[in-house]
């Protein structure tokens, strides 16, 4: 039999309505399109799951999905659902929306590491079964060596485990489908004082590599969400496996991947294949089900960082060259919105002619997307000429233009660069990398007001990054200082983005732009165009 366990995203539920108009998400259509039997005529059985954020009163519905409180409880309550229900050679499928996906991947990971308990098997109650998820989820999330054996013993039995045999991978999974996963939980990390009231390590995402009982998965990854909060969490491939595994990047942002706005022209693109995937591995859908589907890649590009969205930081994402041509991680969809793109939204990821190149780069826009995709290992050169101002303060790229005499306006830098330190003591004793005091500068080590650039490579990686004890690690994505002039040699590809180095919540006041001519520099060897 097929088992098959849908988990939705935040505040997702069956009843979604945009504008007036039913608007599920993915999961759930997955889950309204399983057919009753698969292939063989033998009875799939599927459960739903809404996400995190939708039972209670609307300020514990508030709390839970603007802090991902609950998820643990997904989690387990998923885990119970598959060991009362699963029988030896039963197949599991998995699909998951953003938090629903961080369930599903931490349900799967929960599995491989410590196997699908048998609940007949030990004799349990309901009382009984619930405390022995318990101490089976603190297994999963206790820190150990790669590798650690685990072994049935006592009065817990689990499915497809002989008495005294290793629980580890003892119950495979067929097939993990998520669309957008984001590991980013609790309170932002870049709030200093309120991140205190939020411990990282009760949401720490353990699963950024898969779990050696998966056996296919499957990643639908959103090009154009720029919420810093929403930053994606790919899978990582553990070495020795022997599974597949495809992650590709679709046109739109977080809800036009996963579904849940009433437009559905490309989230119904990822959906058609994500189903398309499932079926290759053996899912069986209604007859039917999939000619619903109007896959549109010049569909509607909806705006993310709106309401409350709109007051907290963005941060682009590190995303493959788009281009008009299809590659293995970037969806034809995304080049086809590309190449022509809609009359009514315009050029999409837009790329700049071939290098040497000219954007303006404008003082009050947090990011300057210039459309150029840097990459690793050529050096660079920065030339940009003109003035911006901040308030008052005249400036140009290397930052205040004040010849040596002092402008009014610069009180309010030297005021800022106190609180900048106070920020950088604060990081030292939370070991927070991420916390940000209003009204100190974005790169507080930069001058203010300086041209910044940021490559959106994710470099370096979490992985190789110095976690602080009981800390959170610095964002990704490489930032260096151009000013007037500079060379740079990225250490990984990506789109360059620029902005003014002010403080996040000052942009209101700023005027002006310098123009940035890049081009390669002399010494790199025929470089590949940057279209």
């Amino acid at each position: 039999m097929n088992l098959i366990l849908c988990c939705d995203g935040t505040w997702n539920t069956p009843d979604d309505m945009d504008g007036g108009q039913p608007s599920p998400t993915n999961v759930r259509k997955i889950y309204n399109a399983v057919a009753d039997k698969d292939a063989a005529g033998i009875k799939q059985d599927a459960y739903y799951h809404p996400g995190v954020g939708t039972d209670g009163t609307w300020w514990r519905r508030a709390v839970e999905g603007g802090t991902g409180k609950g998820l643990a409880d997904n989690i387990k309550g998923a885990y119970k659902w598959l060991a009362s229900t699963y029988k030896s050679g039963d197949q599991i499928y998995l699909f998951g929306f953003s938090r629903g996906a961080y369930t599903v991947r931490s349900l799967g990971g929960m599995i491989s590491k410590c196997g699908l308990l048998d609940i007949k098997a030990s004799k349990l109650d309901e009382e009984g079964t619930w405390k022995a998820i318990e101490a089976i989820f603190t297994e999963y999330r206790a820190k150990s060596e790669a590798g650690t054996k685990r072994k049935q013993s006592g009065k817990i039995h689990f499915h497809n485990v002989a008495p005294g045999g290793t629980r580890n991978a003892s119950t495979l999974i067929q097939f993990i489908g998520v669309w957008d996963t984001v590991g980013a939980l609790g309170i932002p990390d870049d709030m200093g004082f309120l991140n205190l009231l939020d411990n990282p390590e009760n949401h720490e995402f353990h699963d950024t590599t898969l779990g050696s009982a998966v056996l296919n998965a499957r990643h639908a990854v959103a090009l154009d969400e720029f919420r810093q909060s929403f930053m994606p969490t790919l899978w990582v491939r553990p070495d020795g496996w022997t599974g597949t595994l495809k992650q590709v990047w679709f046109p739109g942002v977080h809800g036009d991947v996963g579904g849940g706005y009433a437009a559905t022209g490309l989230s119904d693109g990822a959906l058609l294949w994500m189903m398309n995937e499932a079926k290759s591995c053996g899912l069986v859908f209604r007859e039917g089900a999939e000619n619903q589907l109007r896959p549109d890649p010049r569909g509607v590009l909806h705006d993310s960082a709106s309401g409350i969205f709109a007051k907290l930081k963005t941060r682009p994402r590190a995303v493959p060259h788009v281009t008009a041509t299809p590659s293995e991680d970037l969806h034809s969809s995304a080049s086809e919105r590309h190449r022509t793109p809609p009359l009514s939204q315009g050029r999409y990821r837009h790329a700049n002619a071939d290098l040497p190149a000219e954007v303006d780069v404008f003082a009050r826009d947090h990011w300057n997307d210039t459309g150029i995709f840097l990459q690793k290992g050529i050096t660079y050169t920065f030339v940009a000429k003109g003035e911006w101002t901040d308030g008052t303060v005249l400036c140009n790229a290397d930052g205040p233009k004040d010849g040596g005499n002092f402008q009014a306006g610069e009180i309010a830098h030297i005021a800022s660069s106190g609180l900048g330190q106070l920020e950088k003591a604060w990081k030292w004793s939370t070991g927070n990398q991420q916390v940000d005091f209003w009204w100190t500068r974005r790169e507080e080590e930069l001058p203010w007001f300086s041209l910044i650039g940021v490559i959106a490579n994710d470099v370096p990686p979490p992985a190789q990054q110095q976690t602080p004890k009981n800390g959170i690690l610095k964002l990704p994505h490489e930032v260096f200082l151009i000013r007037s002039k500079a060379k740079f040699t990225p250490k990984g590809d990506g789109y360059l983005y620029c902005f003014a180095n002010d403080a996040w919540g000052a942009y209101g006041n700023n005027r002006g732009s310098v123009r940035l001519t890049v081009a390669p520099s002399p010494s790199s060897a025929n470089p590949p165009p940057s279209h």
